[in-house]
């Protein structure tokens, strides 16, 4: 009696095998695409480069995330590099070249320096309002926001206070010159030189 059934149960391994692994391949692929759609499919609300190493990221994406009212399905993104040495500078540029940065904190060297090779965006004519709040330098710039060459004086950060987990003595935080999430990286610029 048990030999029938196995037999049975062998003939219709067997018989329906390619049914089985098909409808099993069907809905491990459907899995997938709904994992990819609704999962793992964050809208990224903002992203801000540090060009100074930190080991924990969390409170300055929670400072970040209260900020500009992120809600929990949209992603902040807090990149971190050393950017003295001369490989994590280039990884840094590359971030900001693939408009996966939409706000840079550096120090004022760092950031003239980013500024001047056109990888920031100048402020427009803001510098009148507070003059000793904007780092500012000889880059110019046309009117979508690109280096064109060494020009008139032009703002491209401002200084900001202590910004939550970031080692600098005095951060100057700026726009990527091609930051994707515009509102949101302009929001948390406005904030870090407030403070």
């Amino acid at each position: 009696m048990a030999e029938k059934k196995e037999n049975h149960l062998i003939s219709f391994i067997r018989k329906y095998a390619a049914v089985l692994l098909a409808g099993c391949a069907v809905l491990l692929l459907a899995a997938y695409f709904i994992n990819i759609m609704f999962v793992q499919n964050k809208r990224t609300a903002v992203s801000v480069l540090v060009l100074e190493f930190m080991e924990d990221t969390s409170v300055l994406e929670q400072q970040v995330r209260e900020v500009i009212g992120a809600a929990e399905d949209e992603e902040i993104e807090i990149r971190t590099i050393s950017a003295g040495v001369g490989t994590n500078k280039a990884v840094a540029l590359t971030w900001i070249r693939a408009e996966v940065v939409d706000v840079v904190i550096g120090e004022e060297e760092q950031m003239t320096e980013y500024a001047q090779a056109g990888y920031l965006k100048d402020l427009g004519d803001t510098e009148a309002e507070q003059p000793d709040a904007f780092l500012c330098g000889l880059a110019e710039y046309d009117k979508e926001g690109n280096v064109t060459g060494t020009g008139p004086e032009s703002c491209f950060g401002k200084y900001a206070g202590e910004i939550a987990g970031v080692p600098m003595e005095k951060p100057v935080a700026g726009l990527a010159g091609n930051a994707s999430n515009l509102d949101n990286a302009l929001m948390l610029l406005n904030f870090f030189s407030e403070n």
